[in-house]
């Protein structure tokens, strides 16, 4: 399950493409599939496991993301490519961020604890590895 996981989400653009060329609604379209995806597998984990809980991760910062967005993303949209002066805060990449920090450590803990590969371009959202003690990512001090 933890490599059917990770297989799917290496497939998922909006965790690891250039934000420059993310169109906002497809970033939200590619959330609810992702949302949608664990979902049916928490049906199919073990209950209480790591994996459920990995999955319970990844589906509430999906719907964080897509909840961000509002409709039709329209929180991520600056009219006429205006960002409202100088301190504007670009949502989507703050959402971004969250998004693919959180299924960054799921990724992670899934590829530790289950001895698994990580292709190059969703191993970019992973946390920084620690040689030494890999306990400093959420579930590995159990």
């Amino acid at each position: 399950m933890a490599r059917r996981v990770i297989t799917f989400l290496e497939d998922r653009r909006v965790l690891f493409g250039p934000r420059v060329v993310e169109d906002e609604m497809e970033c939200v379209t590619s959330a609810l599939a992702i949302r949608t995806f664990a979902t049916e597998q928490i049906s199919l984990a073990k209950a209480g496991g790591q994996v459920e809980q990995l999955l319970r991760s990844i589906r509430a910062a999906c719907r964080r993301f897509v909840d961000r967005a509002g409709p039709d993303a329209r929180n991520f949209r600056h009219a006429d490519g205006d960002l409202g002066g100088v301190h504007a805060i670009d949502q989507m990449s703050l959402a971004l961020g969250d998004l693919r920090t959180i299924i960054g450590f799921a990724v992670a803990a899934l590829a530790d604890g289950f001895d698994l590969q990580v292709e190059d371009d969703l191993a970019q959202i992973l946390p920084p590895a620690d040689e030494d003690d890999p306990n400093w990512l959420p579930g590995f001090d159990e």
